[in-house]
């Protein structure tokens, strides 16, 4: 039974430091994949294929309870029966709660399964599966080989896994919906496989779990079972058996960003801590059990969701998801997180003082300082579950940041992160790069819309097209696929392209676009496509008619018209003097200096330059933007190269040392080393309280020209 070319094309190597492509082989009659990176092989059983990551070091393998083969025949049968309506009056009743608190949940948030692709881990004979008739793509994943050939043999076109959920073989966000229904209790890694389900759903799916819950009198039963003493005389079945309340759920999700929308409960456990000791399954009659359990499933239906009672009963089931309005707080709430917010605030402003004072006595070489970003920007990747890179870090609790205190992954500044590893993975001699890299390009291609656009801003917020997010993403994609000669990265790349033409950028959109056009200039160029030059060339001389004699940008800031924040002025400036590299046109380069001679001006001989300029390029703040500076300073450092006037490589010069004492040299809590803050002093100014990827990147880019080109350093 041979795979399905669309299954393929979901599926990935399941080792974490890997996820590469997997393709479809054949060797002396037998099918199975092969990891494109890693090269290891995986084999297929009757069209099932067995995805674990380093078997060779797992010895338990297909030897837990629910893999042996006389377990896993015992419960396939079992709940084979249940999906015909047939079995014991306690199985029934156990089988229709559970898919009942599901279905509350699913219609509680109105989700329509119809056409959706489905995910159920730890899906055992696929009964969940079953029971959703209307989703059109239906995956299963489970330890269990045995049981997933029974459910195979019912339901040859459902993609079945054999995998362990704390290491799913599949790419990012690809399913609407995730669940996982009575298996938590046997994972000794929850968080793990919670964040593995968040990151294979797409952020505008939803993802629900349903667990025993340790707030029901039935967690004192089963540990009062599991005693040593009572377990040789009773056995309760199982070694491992940990149980969890809704308080966990919500710290998966928050650590996770999903925003909890319902509780539901399911089942009540006196079935096991009042009845099981009085042997009633064995002993009344089945018209009596019917009894009992038809009535209680019937007081289920209508007080299941109940607030107290959701989270109380046996089983606590919950639905929630990433793109989702945060709920309005209460005047408690509000006040304990004002409270919260203005301690930390104090605590920051207090280490702040030693770090001002301490930290420019760290200041190493260009080479120390790129491996302290690069580094910085490895752990926020990390922080998240996908492929992409954390928006940042807050140094203070704020809407957008986990309780460890990471943002969500930011699709746009991920874009153009990737080719600064790629050039950092030559210069560190860091391998590894190139393999985030290209889960990064991955990550991006997995959430870029049928069309080709990128959303705004981090991925919790509602998708929103947005032309400047997909011209950053292309950027990244066009790196990666210099690397690899991928052609999928080149394909979305256009396709990308092809949405910006379709959008047609002009007059109403901001100069500081011309940064996201610049790619289309490299595609068009490159891949013979003048319709995007011509897009492109219109936009830059559109940008040169905002220009004012003495440089000023018009429309350049992201919301002001009177002043402008140096990063977005950064963008506009930049993305003039690259169109003028590709298209080898002068009068965007010259555009580009005279705004350049301006802002270089008004750099202090420390290398510091204000936050925001006004149009006769006077401060109107006194605080520094540290990601605007490095981006300035990268310009100067490539309108040297084009025109040999030293004052550019000494401005640069002296903000990579500027920039240098500003880094978190020293103190590895508080956003980590290697971080860059959005401003200077920290608390004030542009994203206060905050260290953001693209201040790093453009950190890492500023030292990488100066490593590259020693002479000049």
């Amino acid at each position: 039974m041979s795979l399905a070319k669309d299954f393929i094309k979901v599926l990935c190597c399941p080792k974490r430091l890997c996820r590469g492509d997997l393709l479809l082989k054949s060797e002396n009659d037998r099918e199975f994949l092969i990891c494109n990176i890693c090269q290891t092989n995986y084999p297929i059983e009757q069209g099932i294929p067995i995805l674990f990551p380093n078997t060779e070091y797992s010895p338990d393998l297909f030897k837990r309870h629910w893999d042996l083969k006389e377990n896993a025949e015992s419960y396939a049968a079992k709940y084979n029966s249940y999906l015909k309506k047939q079995g014991t009056p306690w199985g029934l009743y156990t089988h229709f709660s559970e898919l009942l608190a599901i279905d509350k949940l699913i219609s509680a948030v109105n989700f329509d399964l119809s056409g959706k692709t489905i995910m159920d881990f730890g899906c055992g004979n696929c009964r969940f599966l079953t029971h959703c008739e209307k989703a059109k793509i239906k995956i299963g994943v489970d330890t269990s080989l045995n049981l997933l050939l029974d459910a195979k043999k019912r339901n040859p076109s459902y993609w079945l896994v054999c995998g362990q959920l704390e290491d799913l073989p599949f790419k990012d966000a690809m399913a609407d919906f995730s669940c996982s229904i009575r298996v938590y209790q046997h994972i000794r890694s929850p968080l793990e496989a919670f964040s593995e389900m968040v990151r294979v759903t797409k952020p505008s799916g939803y993802v629900s779990l349903e667990i025993y819950n340790k707030l029901n009198l039935k967690e004192i039963y089963k540990r009062i079972r599991m005693t040593k003493w009572l377990d040789k005389i009773w056995s309760w079945g199982l070694d491992y058996d940990c149980y969890y309340s809704y308080r966990e759920i919500k710290k998966w999700c928050e650590v996770n960003f999903i925003k909890p929308l319902k509780f539901v409960g399911s089942g009540w456990g006196f079935y096991f801590y009042l009845l099981e000791p009085l042997r009633f399954r064995g002993h009344a009659p089945n018209f009596f059990q019917k009894l009992i359990y038809n009535s209680f499933f019937a007081l289920e239906k209508l007080v299941s969701h109940w607030p107290l009672i959701s989270v109380t009963m046996e089983k606590i089931s919950f639905i929630g998801r990433l793109q989702e309005k945060a709920k309005s707080q209460n005047l408690w709430q509000k006040t304990n997180k004002t409270l919260k917010r203005k301690t930390q605030a104090k605590k920051i402003k207090n280490w702040q003082k030693i770090f001002e004072n301490r930290n420019y006595c760290l200041v190493g070489d260009d080479g120390q300082h790129l491996k302290l970003t690069i580094d910085w920007l490895k752990k926020a990747q990390d922080a998240t579950s996908d492929g992409g890179v954390s928006r940042g870090f807050s140094l203070i609790k704020e809407a957008k940041s986990n309780i460890l205190g990471w943002q969500p992954s930011y699709p746009e500044t991920t874009g153009y992160i990737i080719p600064t590893f790629i050039i950092a993975a030559k210069i560190l001699n860091d391998s590894d790069l190139i393999r985030r890299a290209k889960l990064m390009a991955d990550w991006e291609i997995s959430l870029m819309d049928p069309e080709g656009w990128v959303q705004s801003g981090n991925l919790s917020q509602l998708a929103k097209p947005e032309i400047f997010d997909t011209g950053a993403v292309i950027r990244g994609l066009l790196a990666i696929y210099q690397q690899t000669k991928d052609e999928k990265y080149l394909k979305q790349a256009i396709k990308a392209g092809e949405w910006i033409l379709s959008q047609n950028p002009g007059q109403e959109s901001k100069s500081y676009y011309v940064y996201a056009l610049a790619p289309l200039a490299r595609l068009g160029t490159e891949f013979s496509r003048p319709d995007f030059v011509a897009l492109v060339k219109n936009f830059a001389d559109y940008v040169l008619s905002q220009q004012e004699e003495n440089g000023w940008i018009n429309q350049a800031d992201f919301k002001s018209d009177s002043d402008v924040l140096l990063h977005p002025l950064a963008y506009a400036i930049n993305g003039l003097w690259e169109i003028s590299t590709i298209l080898k046109e002068e009068k965007y380069l010259e555009a580009a200096r005279k705004s350049l001679d301006q802002v270089i001006g008004q750099m202090s001989k420390e290398g510091k330059i204000v936050g925001r300029l006004d149009k006769n390029w006077q401060p109107t703040v006194d605080w520094a933007c540290l990601t605007g500076i490095a981006q300035i300073a990268e310009t100067c450092c490539k309108i040297y190269e084009a025109s040999d006037e030293i004052k550019y490589l000494n401005s640069a010069k002296l903000a990579k040392e500027y920039l240098k004492s500003c880094q978190n040299n020293f103190d590895n809590r508080f956003g980590g080393l290697g971080a860059v803050w959005g401003s200077w002093p920290i608390n004030v100014g542009y994203c206060p309280n905050q260290a953001l990827n693209w201040a790093a990147k453009y950190f890492a880019d500023l030292l990488i020209y100066f490593i590259k080109n020693k002479k000049n350093a």
